[in-house]
């Protein structure tokens, strides 16, 4: 069975179990809710995926979203007008991408490396900028993208999906894409082939950041606030949706469609926690269990695959 498919079957079943137990889980008003809090972290997962399956870790996607959420929250209590502020979150998060990947290329060492340091860097930057307080008093216009209604979910819902239509297209159409894929599979072989593996790392680490520089906008245009501790263990929730959607944490291996529905089932997850009355403290357990589980029928797979190879 196709991963999408087992992943599809899983959060349809949990969701009917849970529903069976707490007959408000299927409501729209909740679905509603899971779709619009997994929607605005969508494009950090797709991201996410690329550089995983290029063979690199980021670490630093949480951190480059708070610098670019909470920037952009006091660009607009300034006054600057919001179109400008969407576009200094975009420019902000392609920046901090860049730097991740000139940084990786440059000094030839491991992304995970690099953006280890980075989000450290980041986030103790905004700890100083902000002083450990919430960012208040933000205008109305913040929240057009929360606020915005379209068929009752918001703009930021829908933003997202598009991004995500638009991504799933150009990986089957451009060669960049493929190029990302064989990086991943074998970093050695691609050179014989003329591909450029600096050029490839360099790149997917950009485009994370920028990635990470929409879901700022999209995630904190819901709130009148920023929290400072905003985008705290992003990089890890989104690194375990992709795992449990099937891409290979080695790299060369997995799809989009998979690290979204990745994300879709721990989103779920986390509310059905809320319905069957568990505590939150349980929700980062509860997940890393599904991720140990995933990790270890993946490697029993592949070993067995690689057996009949033989």
């Amino acid at each position: 069975m196709k991963r999408e498919y087992f992943l599809i079957f899983a959060i349809v079943t949990l969701a009917c179990v849970v529903n069976f137990i707490n007959s408000n889980f299927l409501s729209f008003r909740t679905i509603k809710t899971i779709i619009e809090n997994f929607a605005v972290y969508l494009p950090v997962i797709i991201g996410t995926a690329l550089v995983i399956i290029s063979g690199q870790i980021d670490l630093s996607v949480g951190s480059i979203l708070a610098v670019s959420a909470i920037t952009s929250a006091q660009l607009a209590r300034a006054g600057i007008p919001y179109p400008l502020v969407v576009l200094w979150s975009l420019g902000i998060g392609f920046f901090l991408g860049t730097v991740n990947g000139w940084l990786t290329i440059k000094f030839k060492l491991p992304a995970m490396i690099v953006t280890l340091a980075m989000m450290n860097v980041w986030r103790g930057f905004i700890l100083w900028w902000t002083k450990g307080y919430w960012i208040t008093d933000v205008p109305t216009v913040w929240r057009f993208f929360g606020d915005t209604k379209i068929l009752e979910f918001p703009l930021s819902t829908w933003v997202a999906f598009v991004i995500a239509v638009v991504m799933m297209i150009l990986i089957r159409k451009k060669a960049f894409f493929r190029y990302i894929y064989a990086v991943g599979s074998n970093r050695s072989a691609t050179q014989f082939w003329g591909i450029s593996n600096t050029k490839v790392t360099f790149w997917v680490l950009t485009l994370n950041g920028l990635m990470a520089g929409i879901s700022a906008i999209l995630s904190a245009s819901r709130y009148f606030f920023i929290p400072s501790n905003i985008g705290t263990n992003l990089e890890l929730t989104a690194i375990a949706s992709v795992v449990v959607g099937g891409v290979r944490i080695t790299g060369g291996r997995g799809s989009l469609e998979g690290a979204i529905l990745g994300s879709l089932l721990l989103t779920t997850v986390s509310s059905s926690l809320v319905f069957l009355g568990i505590d939150a403290i349980w929700d980062d357990a509860f997940k890393g269990l599904i991720i140990l589980l995933t990790v270890l029928a993946d490697s029993l797979i592949f070993s067995k695959i690689r057996r009949e190879e033989m």
